[in-house]
């Protein structure tokens, strides 16, 4: 059955989300170590070099935790909005597993050209696994 295969991709889906957002928090705890007096300098010119950013005085570290607990923080929501959800009619998830897709694809494109390996084949596989429920789940008044 189609409407079966569909909630379990989409239920699926949400799991990757929340394992990637709890993979993604332990960056979190960790400081980086520099490997050589060059990695040294980068690593205490981001932590400590502040500079005026509209009137407020911020690090480059302190943008980049910023942004890197601004992406946990919303894939853990979506994942734990797709789990809410996951019991809901066959077009409601079809419609949220599109705007997954469409997100996540998103999300691939600039993860491609930004990060390494790893956040890029959570995203991908987490991705796939959203365009597959799209596929699989039917529309409005096919359940």
């Amino acid at each position: 059955m189609t409407d079966k295969w569909g909630r379990r991709l989409f239920t699926t889906g949400a799991a990757v989300l929340l394992l990637l957002g709890l993979v993604h928090s332990l960056s979190l705890f960790g400081k980086p170590v520099a490997a050589n007096d060059t990695e040294r300098q980068l690593l205490d010119l981001m932590s400590n070099y502040k500079f005026n950013v509209m009137g407020s005085m911020r690090t480059m570290d302190n943008f980049l935790r910023g942004f890197s607990i601004s992406f946990m923080l919303g894939v853990l929501g979506l994942g734990a909005i797709d789990l809410a959800l996951c019991r809901e009619r066959s077009g409601l998830l079809k419609r949220v597993a599109l705007i997954n897709t469409i997100w996540l694809a998103a999300m691939l494109a600039v993860s491609l050209r930004y990060f390494f390996i790893f956040p890029t084949s959570f995203l991908a596989t987490a991705f796939l696994i959203f365009a597959a429920a799209w596929l699989k789940l039917p529309g409005e008044g096919k359940s």
